[in-house]
């Protein structure tokens, strides 16, 4: 049989203050459509289903869109496990009731691993876990890593060798796994980082949590993942789902092709203005000038030619020691009002309204911030 392995949807997930959610949708239709040509029997969806813990009403309109294909139309089986964004009481509500119609839902950690048989696989459903959550499970032992939790947690699970055993879970795997900016941080000093050689008894791992599509000291231990580009961090990676053929265990990418891109250009403010660099104007844009000072309202003058710029730095000015000499007299002649206003819209990549700015200057009134800067 065939499944597909997605993970990391994080539906209604924002990009500096623009909606990803149309977007989104676009890139759910492209597996529906993979799934109407081709003879798949079930699809995984290892984790971070929403972006919060609390998704926005769009969010949940679209999962539950995505989810009516795939059972309703394409009659796939669909097996989705929580991942460390998703709130585990809401993706839970009606779990027991949908299992009859092919949806199977796992959110909490129980002493037995649940499966959902179909034909000879079995596929292990293990949501995110912290080390404390075992708590309830093993009262006189206190783990301190993830792969102290792990290691106990399976070493104890039964696993049936006449059968294709995949797990599904949501975990940071592998010491030297691609990392980016987008992906929480579940713990520091490495205490969150499991070994994969724990999962040897199974014949495919399907992880989430990791962004970058990768397989993990082997093929078969596979982050998909995450359905599109969510930090500027991760314009380098191409974005796919995994299609997991369990006969042979061969594993096929999808490519995941968005309509708007989000991706980074560097040049001059001359190069942009002119036209030389940016391959499609609409695009999600990170933009990194070396132009080796301020440009005044350069993000707005930009932003007439590339309306989707999300971010503008200056990468040689943050290498400059000179910056604050340079910049010195300009400084100097500015008013508290301007220096606040400039300050908020270079971490805003917006102007004050008019409402804000009337509060703002009866705050600095109030605070003898009407003096020239000295």
């Amino acid at each position: 049989m065939k499944f597909i392995h997605l993970a990391d949807l994080h539906l209604g997930k924002m990009l500096h203050q623009f909606n990803l959610i149309d977007l989104q949708k676009e890139l759910l239709d492209q597996v529906v459509a993979y799934i109407q040509n081709h003879d798949i029997q079930a699809v995984v969806i290892a984790g971070d289903i929403y972006d919060r813990s609390v998704p926005s009403q769009e969010a949940v309109n679209i999962l539950n869109d995505f989810l009516n294909q795939l059972i309703n139309e394409a009659h796939v089986k669909v097996l989705m496990i929580s991942g460390n964004h998703d709130s585990n009481d809401r993706l839970n509500f009606a779990s027991a009731i949908l299992e009859s119609q092919g949806l199977y839902i796992e959110t909490r950690l129980k002493p037995e691993m649940s499966y959902v048989e179909i034909a000879d696989v079995r596929f292990y459903m293990l949501p995110f876990f912290k080390p404390l959550h075992l708590k309830h499970l093993v009262k006189d032992i206190n783990f301190t890593t993830y792969n102290e939790a792990m290691a106990y947690y399976l070493s104890y699970q039964n696993l049936d060798p006449r059968y294709r055993n995949i797990l599904i879970t949501h975990q940071f795997v592998g010491h030297h796994s691609q990392v980016s900016d987008s992906e929480m941080t579940l713990s520091v000093g490495g205490t969150d980082v499991i070994d994969p050689r724990l999962f040897a008894r199974f014949d495919y791992v399907a992880l989430g949590h990791l962004h970058a599509p990768q397989s993990v000291q082997r093929k078969t231990i596979r982050y998909a993942g995450s359905l599109m580009r969510y930090s500027f961090s991760e314009v380098h990676q191409d974005k796919s789902f995994t299609v997991v053929d369990t006969d042979d265990m061969s594993l096929v990418t999808i490519p995941l092709i968005p309509s708007l891109q989000v991706t980074m250009y560097r040049g001059s403010y001359e190069d942009f203005i002119e036209h030389r660099i940016v391959t499609k104007n609409d695009d999600l844009l990170a933009i990194e000038l070396t132009d080796n000072h301020l440009i005044p309202h350069a993000i707005d003058q930009l932003r007439q030619r590339y309306p989707n710029v999300l971010q503008l730095t200056y990468p040689q000015l943050l290498l400059d020691k000179n910056l604050h000499l340079d910049h010195y007299h300009e400084v100097k002649n500015m008013s508290y009002y301007e220096l606040f206003e400039h300050f908020y819209e270079d971490m805003t990549d917006q102007k004050l309204d008019e409402a804000s700015r009337t509060i703002v200057h009866e705050l600095l009134d109030e605070a003898g911030g009407s003096n020239e800067a000295s």
